[in-house]
């Protein structure tokens, strides 16, 4: 990483606006009411709305519409809503970015998050950190769309020739999405673990102390990319083994059900909110 043309763009960051801020801080607080989050999101309309329709999406909803944040709380329960809040204020702090496929985007990144909660539950990880480190994981792509869209169209141009997206962004920019976007997480003040897992994504032994946040992402994307092409009877044991080589200790039984289950949910998501 070229750390000079890395801090040269932290001025084009976009910054986490005050009231998304103090929305996450009483998110957060392990001491806050259902009321007082509840409140606090309905005073955004915009957080609202996605809410609401992340709580009506397939994945979370039932058979009756929720209609008010106060139901949304009910239906999902604190801990889910907490992270609803959190990928919604997220998403609506992003910038625009013009040539980006935003459902195809989003739902990739909710396919990412939801793989990684369930496997951190398996390995001594807290599922919502997971989550949230999911989320955020691919932020850095938006933000090189963002502020420099023909660097952005290059590199997309080079993944399309087969060459190695991250490898070809640190060739012509002197970082990659990870670095830059795990440097966008710590101006947020995100946990210096999540900024970890984000910056060591694709090569989670390198981080020191290891971090079982960035193996649950490159765990993650091997199983968004191959899953469907493993025989049912395999999946548990290719799982396994990459996991031990990714350097988790994983709890195997039922998982393989539970993926299967997930498959999909993510693009859902991703549908909803675009």
């Amino acid at each position: 990483m070229d750390s000079a043309a890395l801090l040269s763009r932290v001025d084009e960051l976009p910054r986490l606006p005050k009231a998304i801020s103090e929305l996450l801080d009483v998110v957060n607080d392990d001491n806050a009411t259902v009321k007082t989050i509840a409140t606090k999101v309905s005073h955004d309309p915009l957080i609202s709305a996605k809410v609401l329709r992340l709580a009506n999406c397939a994945y979370y909803g039932h058979s009756r519409e929720v209609g008010s944040i106060d139901e949304a709380v009910v239906r999902l329960g604190m801990q889910t809503l907490r992270t609803l809040v959190l990928a919604s204020a997220v998403m609506g702090s992003m910038p625009k970015c013009n040539g980006v496929d935003l459902a195809q985007f989003w739902g990739q990144t909710f396919e990412i998050a939801l793989y990684s909660q369930e496997m951190a539950r398996r390995c001594g990880v807290q599922p919502e950190e997971a989550f949230t480190c999911g989320i955020l994981h691919r932020i850095g792509d938006l933000l090189i769309a963002a502020i420099s869209p023909e660097d952005a169209e290059k590199i997309n141009e080079a993944v399309a020739q087969g060459k190695d997206k991250h490898a070809f962004e640190r060739e012509l920019l002197g970082y990659d999405s990870p670095d830059i976007g795990a440097l966008l997480a710590q101006n947020w003040k995100f946990t210096p673990a999540l900024v970890q897992g984000i910056l060591f994504q694709d090569h989670p032994k390198d981080s020191n102390p290891f971090s079982k946040l960035a193996a649950l992402l490159c765990l993650s994307h091997k199983v968004l990319a191959d899953w469907d092409s493993i025989e049912d009877d395999d999946k548990t044991s290719w799982l396994s083994q990459l996991a031990t080589k990714k350097g988790l200790k994983m709890e195997m039984g039922g998982l393989r059900a539970k993926l299967t289950e997930l498959r999909g949910a993510g693009f859902e998501i991703g549908k909803a909110l675009a």
